[in-house]
């Protein structure tokens, strides 16, 4: 189990290095490195991209193509692109929040 968090406000999807070496087991693209701003204004290195890594959330699966931090503070985020190539919403319900997986 991995725990992810989604943010609608992230332009990225991005997987913490340890995670990617013990759970993922996928090539890493290292040439595809990126520079990031944080929330708190902070700026980050993200070494490298993994392709196609297929998630799954309960019975559904989904892919994404993830960057790989060494030092985020979080297992995995999944942002906008992963939102959006898999057609998923977030339903604000009066009984809580629930996420939303178009067929």
């Amino acid at each position: 189990e991995i725990r992810a968090i989604i943010d609608t406000g992230s332009e990225l999807n991005i997987v913490n290095k340890r995670i990617c070496d013990s759970r993922i087991l996928r090539p890493v693209d290292m040439q595809q490195t990126m520079t990031i701003a944080d929330a708190n204004g902070g700026r980050g290195k993200l070494i490298g991209i993994v392709e196609d890594v297929p998630l799954h959330c309960g019975t559904v699966k989904t892919m994404a193509s993830l960057y790989v931090g060494i030092h985020v503070p979080y297992e995995m985020l999944l942002g906008r692109p992963w939102q959006k190539d898999n057609q998923v919403s977030i339903e604000e319900r009066k009984d809580g929040t629930y996420i939303s997986f178009e067929e």
